[in-house]
């Protein structure tokens, strides 16, 4: 306790200024740590109609741009946070049809790793 007087009074601003870096490194370690519970519970998820071609793409660990080549749009058209259902209808088919299409470009990408 000592100590803490002793910095409070001739190391106000040095206090603080660790206090604010040590919470900001601790709300980053927080945010890592629910990010790597959430990937690793959600890989090779099911594909639904909600998701985004990025979010497809890091469940089943491809490359997003060459996911989104794989939709069979022009690349002018290519919107990255459009849901696979919004991409299947631009595109003229079905949800189900995009969804084939995807996973058998993402079996065709793991072939060749």
């Amino acid at each position: 306790m000592k100590t803490f007087k002793y910095l409070w009074r001739h190391h106000r601003y040095l206090l603080i200024g660790f206090s604010i870096a040590s919470l900001l490194t601790l709300g980053f370690l927080i945010k890592f740590a629910f990010s790597v519970a959430y990937w690793s519970n959600n890989r090779d998820a099911t594909i639904e109609p909600w998701m985004p071609i990025g979010y497809i793409a890091r469940s089943y660990q491809v490359e997003r741009e060459w996911l989104m080549l794989q939709t069979g749009l022009p690349s002018s058209e290519f919107r990255a946070r459009e849901t696979i259902e919004n991409t299947a209808k631009a595109a003229g088919i079905s949800f189900e049809d995009m969804e084939a299409r995807l996973l058998l470009a993402i079996e065709a990408r793991r072939a060749e790793k």
